[in-house]
């Protein structure tokens, strides 16, 4: 948890406090000695979350994050992310293959070409918040993305 902060001279004291905020933050503050292989999947995704956030960045940059877990932790997890984002107020570039999760997620939803680094569409979701995916617009805005991806 606290290694980007020790690369970045944070102070040993100051190191552990930010630490155990993050932790506190995405619900892990109990398990702050705990060793990677003592976490499920989905608790070892929330602290890798809180160590990108203990580092403040101006972006969180996450790119398929959740597409190892099972569907339930995934729902889960997809849940906390919105939760963490009211919160944090960051500004989060995500990656996913998957539409659903996308809608779900993602205010702006940027679909590239297969060419690399070329945008072939941008989709706004207004859907508010929370989201439901079993509502006819959420279905609507799924199937706009994949009328821009080709797909039948």
């Amino acid at each position: 948890m606290e290694f980007g902060l020790e690369m970045k001279g944070v102070s040993r004291d100051q190191r552990g406090e930010v630490a155990m905020n993050f932790l506190r933050l995405v619900g892990l503050e109990k398990f702050a000695n705990a060793f990677p292989h003592e976490l499920s999947g989905g608790m070892q995704q929330r602290v890798a979350i809180a160590r990108a956030l203990a580092y403040n960045p101006t972006v969180l940059l996450m790119d398929e994050p959740f597409a190892a877990l099972d569907a339930l932790t995934r729902d889960e997890m997809q849940r906390f992310l919105v939760d963490v984002w009211r919160e944090t107020k960051k500004t989060v570039l995500y990656v996913t293959h998957n539409v659903a999760e996308a809608v779900y997620l993602a205010d702006r939803v940027l679909i590239f070409s297969p060419h690399p680094g070329t945008v072939k569409a941008e989709v706004r979701i207004t859907l508010p918040r929370p989201r439901d995916p079993l509502s006819v617009a959420f279905l609507e805005s799924q199937r706009t993305i994949v009328s821009h991806l080709g797909a039948r």
